[in-house]
């Protein structure tokens, strides 16, 4: 408990600080309830220089997990049919919120990758967590780059929190085009902060719903349909 509450100040004054206290206090309430929510423990930050290899320093920045609030938002823009039983890839796992989100939320197969071996080994004890809770989930991690990874040909859902910059993203972009030309498919994007968006709709993803709140909470869906 102790620990808990440690991080939950540090990160609200990491947040207060860098953004503004307002910000700060929304993102906290919402951390302390889904935590709790999701029986993970999640909160905070981590510089990712000292846990990457060198080559990837240049794109390597500060984790920090996606806000609850905007996740939830975003999970709530699919219907029944998009989550249940179905597959979703976690690009940029971090400690495995979106992991324990998505199985909370029905879907069958969740396969998340960090670049950052720490953080896949801080993920392990949340992904057990969840493994406990729904033991027909099948849940996978992977500690790989991001413009090497396999998209499972079945993936229907991708989430980001902005996870890479553009040198890494437009890789990433190409392995799930490839993925949807060897297996024609809707697809949708659940995208926090999403500054990359150009990428996506450049390779023919439409938005088709997106939200913000106090200016940095931002997100956005994107839908891919085979022609």
């Amino acid at each position: 408990m102790v620990r808990k509450l440690k991080a939950y100040l540090h990160y609200f004054f990491y947040l207060g600080w860098n953004w503004n206290f307002r910000l700060a206090s929304t993102i906290l309430y919402h951390e302390i309830k889904g935590e709790k929510k999701y029986d993970i423990e999640t909160t905070g930050i981590d510089n990712l220089t000292d846990s990457v290899a060198e080559k990837d320093l240049e794109s390597a920045s500060i984790y920090q997990p996606v806000n609850y609030f905007i996740a939830e938002w975003l999970f709530a823009q699919l219907n029944t049919n998009e989550k249940a039983g179905k597959s979703l890839v976690d690009a940029g796992c971090g400690r495995g919120r979106v992991m324990a989100m998505a199985a909370h939320h029905g879907f069958g197969e969740i396969f998340g990758f960090d670049i950052s071996p720490r953080l896949c080994y801080e993920a392990l004890p949340n992904i057990q967590t969840i493994k406990n809770r729904f033991p027909k989930t099948v849940i996978s991690l992977e500690c790989t780059d991001a413009r090497e990874v396999v998209i499972p040909d079945d993936c229907s859902v991708i989430f980001l929190f902005n996870p890479f910059d553009k040198t890494v993203m437009a890789p990433f972009v190409k392995n799930v085009m490839e993925s949807l030309s060897k297996n024609p498919r809707p697809m949708k994007i659940l995208y926090a902060n999403p500054e990359c968006r150009q990428l996506w709709e450049e390779a023919g993803f439409k938005a088709v719903a997106n939200i913000k709140k106090l200016k940095w909470l931002q997100g956005l869906v994107l839908e891919f349909n085979p022609g």
